[in-house]
């Protein structure tokens, strides 16, 4: 009987998972009006409405709860977006808000079974939201990001932006764990100028703007 009860028990607990990040490990992305020069700094503590302290995720009931937590306060600004990132071993699970509407989605990675929801709850430094699960979730990759920009969606001049944890951050810092560019001179120091040659830490914005727009469209014509 007792083998029988924590059998049972043990079916219906519920599974949670979080990823704790530290404050003020911001990254500031900046550039010369003329596009010349660019650089990373890092560790920026004046940006607590978008530096992350948790993200994580509860499965009970065949639900899933992603949230995400900041230092600050989830702000409703077009400037600003968030969101929590969740792939497990059949499906992939969004979060995201910005600009006073949230919306919250969940898609199968094994073809085109969606999810949708657009009932995000926001408290004070918390948001989140509950989705149905869909099939295995084991936890494969979890993580965060939020950003704010002087100019909306505007990548090319100046931003603010958090990841979680630190390593989905792809860009190398420099080695003084500060700033980074390519220098003009062909050396490897930070000394804050040199050649842009790119768009570090783009791709990954443009990745997800993509993913919601694709979403969205298929929402639509259905």
């Amino acid at each position: 009987m007792i083998s029988l009860l924590v059998l049972l028990g043990s079916c219906f607990t519920a599974a949670a998972t979080s990823i704790s990040d530290g404050t003020s490990d911001i990254w500031h992305w900046t550039q010369t009006t003329s596009g010349a020069t660019w650089s990373w700094q890092g560790n920026v503590g004046n940006k607590p409405n978008i530096d992350i302290t948790e993200v994580s995720y509860v499965v009970n009931d065949n639900k899933i709860t992603l949230s995400l937590k900041v230092s600050g306060t989830i702000q409703t600004s077009e400037k600003v977006v968030y969101w929590v990132w969740y792939n497990s071993t059949d499906a992939t699970y969004w979060l995201s808000y910005s600009n006073g509407t949230g919306s919250g989605f969940g898609m199968s990675s094994s073809g085109m079974n969606f999810t949708s929801v657009e009932n995000v709850t926001i408290s004070g430094n918390t948001m989140s939201v509950v989705l149905d699960a869909l099939g295995d979730t084991s936890k494969v990759d979890l993580w965060g990001y939020a950003a704010e920009y002087t100019t909306v969606g505007d990548v090319t001049s100046e931003w603010w932006g958090d990841w979680v944890p630190n390593e989905k951050f792809t860009q190398d810092p420099g080695s003084d764990g500060t700033d980074d560019t390519d220098d003009t001179d062909g050396s490897s120091d930070d000394d804050g100028s040199g050649s842009k040659t790119g768009t570090p830490g783009f791709e990954l914005v443009v990745v997800l703007a993509a993913v919601v727009v694709g979403f969205l469209l298929f929402r639509n014509r259905r």
